[in-house]
């Protein structure tokens, strides 16, 4: 075995080691897939900026994948996961999926993401006919159905869908919504756009936003001018830290946010600029132990050392526990066309406190979505 192939052992130690994401260093020879192992890839920003929700949900599947072993495996074999970085490049990413498609004799992929790296992976996907699981991003450019994809989180619309009906709800219609001119944020914004017409609110208003010191400057005067009773940021990207902060000291109206802008570093990064700030999270609350699925979760857990529990590491161990019921329904000798005939057999699949569902042409798995308010400690409902 090359000593930096990340594979799930029931160890803490080994655990640790492999939920620490570091990237392969060189091939393994091509061979075929082992009769008593079960290996499952990745391609994932593990390094960078944006890095902190993959390392923690890869965490969760660390804890779910050493669960099962410690029980003898899935069908008597082994789970080993193979997670290799691709910084959120998708060309790397596409380089990756060839790797463990073609070297690695990977048998599905899951949990790669975000949305550049699911991008680039798609390509091989489809060449190799290989089932992608819980792609770790709620971009709506993946929900158009895919044959080999199965979704195990609500996408970014059902996130703001939710966000705009509390905002219609409450009285707080008069919303400001900041976007970078970049892919997420017009998609984000094309989502809360319809959300907003589903839910007729005709007073919010976009707010387009340079990536420049004096375009911050400029989009957060024009937003304390327009005096809104509620804000979303959607700005992803390296300005997008300093322009919230600037935000929140100019305007006082409550911010919302969707689940990946919630993550423990970038609330860290806000600073004070974080409390009060209402999140939307696509699993229940990771603290939440009378939820027999955190329950499940948290006792997993301790099997990684230093882990704490988190939204991104609960989304993980998820993705995780679905991956192996998906090979445990397939069966010992299943093919990949088995195992997607055995996701279409979740109608649902109950964790306890949080089903996921799949059918032939279904594969969206959950609308989930729960609103959370950050008071600078910690999410409550």
């Amino acid at each position: 075995m090359h000593p930096n192939v990340q594979t799930v052992r029931t160890t803490r130690r080994q655990a640790l080691a492999w939920a620490s994401a570091t990237t392969l260093a060189a091939p393994w020879a091509a061979q075929a897939q082992q009769a008593d192992t079960w290996r499952i890839g990745q391609t994932a920003a593990l390094t960078g900026p944006l890095a902190f929700p993959f390392v923690e949900m890869n965490k969760g599947i660390a804890a779910a994948f050493a669960e099962a072993n410690e029980r003898g495996g899935v069908e008597g074999r082994r789970l080993e996961f193979l997670s290799l970085d691709d910084g959120g490049d998708p060309t790397k990413a596409t380089e990756n999926a060839k790797r463990l498609v073609e070297q690695e004799r990977a048998f599905a992929l899951l949990a790669c993401g975000g949305t550049t790296s699911v991008m680039g992976a798609l390509p091989v996907v489809a060449a190799a006919r290989i089932p992608l699981i819980a792609p770790a991003t709620g971009s709506d450019a993946l929900r158009p159905f895919n044959p080999l994809v199965f979704h195990a989180r609500a996408s970014y619309a059902q996130e703001l869908n939710k966000i705009v009906q509390h905002l219609s709800t409450t009285g707080a219609t008069r919303c400001a919504v900041a976007y970078f001119d970049n892919p997420f944020g017009k998609a984000t914004l094309a989502a809360f756009e319809a959300a907003a017409k589903q839910h007729n609110n005709t007073q919010w208003r976009p707010f387009l936003v340079a990536e420049t010191a004096d375009g911050l400057k400029k989009a957060v005067d024009e937003i304390a001018a327009y005096q809104p009773n509620s804000m979303v940021s959607l700005c992803v990207g390296a300005m997008g830290i300093p322009f919230y902060q600037q935000l929140r000291q100019r305007v006082k109206a409550p911010p919302f946010s969707i689940s990946f802008l919630g993550t423990r570093p970038l609330l860290a990064a806000l600073g004070e600029a974080a409390t009060g700030i209402t999140v939307a999270q696509v699993v229940p609350n990771p603290d939440a132990v009378a939820i027999p699925l955190v329950k499940a979760y948290q006792a997993a857990l301790k099997r990684v050392d230093g882990a704490q529990p988190n939204y991104s590491s609960l989304e993980g161990y998820i993705s995780g526990r679905l991956m192996i019921e998906g090979l445990r329904r397939a069966g010992r000798t299943a093919t990949r066309e088995k195992l997607v005939e055995a996701l279409h057999t979740m109608r649902p699949f109950e964790m306890g406190g949080f089903d996921l569902r799949y059918g032939p042409q279904d594969h969206n798995g959950t609308d989930f979505v729960e609103l959370t308010y950050f008071n600078g400690e910690r999410f409550r409902r």
